[in-house]
């Protein structure tokens, strides 16, 4: 129930009004954390039988969806770096490959983060 209404913070960059970061997701990783034992007492319960299926796919998505949240963070500590290194000028002109890497990098996370900002739900975000 508390992953229905459960958002990302969603912060504007740099003061932009169209490019996007994600916020604190201490919340978000305490809901992860609760829910993974949960699901795995429930599994681990002899009772367990009948809805087996369904603690299995819960498992399965939470596994998913934490693994995302890790890769998201680090794609975005990585974004953060590189964007003011590939932001001057110069090094476009130093490095033009990596530069033209970084460009369509670049433009793939503002989409993604822009779609966020609209839909912040985590189960859809996610």
């Amino acid at each position: 129930e508390a992953w229905k209404t459960m958002e990302f913070i969603v912060l504007a960059h740099r003061d932009s009004k169209d490019v996007f970061i994600l916020g604190g997701t201490d919340d978000i990783q305490v809901l992860l954390d609760d829910s993974q034992v949960n699901v795995s007492t429930i599994a681990g319960s002899r009772h367990v039988g009948p809805i087996r299926s369904r603690v299995e796919e819960w498992s399965g998505k939470l596994s998913l969806f934490s693994d995302t949240l890790d890769e998201w963070l680090e794609c975005q500590r990585n974004w953060l770096y590189l964007e003011s290194i590939f932001g001057a000028p110069d090094i476009q002109r130093q490095l033009p490959n990596e530069a033209k890497m970084f460009i369509q990098v670049d433009k793939s996370w503002k989409e993604i983060m822009r779609r966020v900002q609209k839909f912040p739900n985590c189960i859809q975000a996610g």
